[in-house]
């Protein structure tokens, strides 16, 4: 175990982190999105598509973003202080 913390850095926490949220966003939003076709993407307006969003879809990515700040916070400072203790 104290092999495993001491090779394990923020930078591999920060991409296993982000692939979870990611995966969990990928697959809520499509449960709570709309199922219409985007007719040009390319000039697909960031802001037009969060304006088009449901409710429950803007609820679910501002919880998604919340707990994944929360997240990388904590996970900080707790390897931050195991790497103190280990050494």
């Amino acid at each position: 175990m104290k092999n495993f913390v001491r090779n394990w850095d923020l930078k591999k926490h920060v991409a296993a982190v982000s692939m979870f949220y990611a995966s969990m966003a990928l697959v809520g939003n499509a449960f709570f999105s709309k199922k219409k076709v985007i007719s040009d993407e390319k000039s697909c307006c960031p802001v037009k598509v969060y304006k088009e969003m449901p409710k429950s879809q803007k609820c679910f990515n501002g919880i998604i973003l919340g707990c994944f700040a929360v997240d990388m916070t904590v996970s900080y400072l707790l390897l931050k202080g195991l790497k103190k203790i280990t050494g």
